[in-house]
């Protein structure tokens, strides 16, 4: 689905959070209920299926996540349902994700490391980023263990790759390129 289809949804999703101060919580509630749909096929059927009412599949909605999701989430769900849009939920939780970064002035800056960061390196990280991008930065870690060592940063649209996993496609293709 192309971006522009999706953007409305999620705009509708940033402004929500916002007047609630809740945009956390909406988001996580999100992506547990697309993450269950997603797993049982059945459900997700059911709920996409045109030809099963509304009511019907309100009511399968209230039985299954009454007790772990929010009324403003279970409105968010009923609202993509009614416009044909489920089937999309998990971009246009991309997609607001993104929005709300960006009307917050933030940039996010995954940093990929072969252990776990520790709170202090996790503060040194952004801080540096601060400073480089001369502005406010969400850091978050994602253990990957095949960079073997050293650090591999995604801001944005730009990567930063200084993996020991890195250096070493590198300097394979040098030598490819040698012979």
């Amino acid at each position: 689905m192309k971006i522009a289809r999706t953007k409305h949804y999620a705009g509708s999703l940033v402004e929500i959070g916002q007047e609630c101060g809740c945009f956390d919580e909406l988001i996580a509630d999100l992506t547990d209920v697309d993450e269950k749909i997603n797993l049982h096929l059945d459900l997700k059927t059911f709920l996409l299926d045109k030809q099963v009412a509304l009511k019907k599949k309100s009511a399968a909605l209230v039985d299954i996540f009454k007790d772990f999701i929010s009324q403003r989430t279970y409105n968010v769900i009923l609202m993509l349902i009614r416009a044909g849009k489920l089937n999309y939920l998990s971009e246009i939780i991309l997609q607001a994700k993104k929005l709300n970064l960006n009307n917050r002035q933030l940039a996010e800056v995954i940093v990929e490391s072969a252990i776990p960061l520790s709170p202090e390196q996790e503060e040194k990280i952004a801080a540096l980023v601060k400073e480089k991008l001369k502005g406010e930065v969400v850091l978050k870690n994602v253990v990957n263990e095949k960079i073997l060592g050293g650090l591999r940063l995604k801001i944005k649209d730009t990567v930063i790759e200084g993996s020991l996993f890195g250096k070493i496609a590198r300097l394979k293709k040098k030598i490819e390129e040698i012979e």
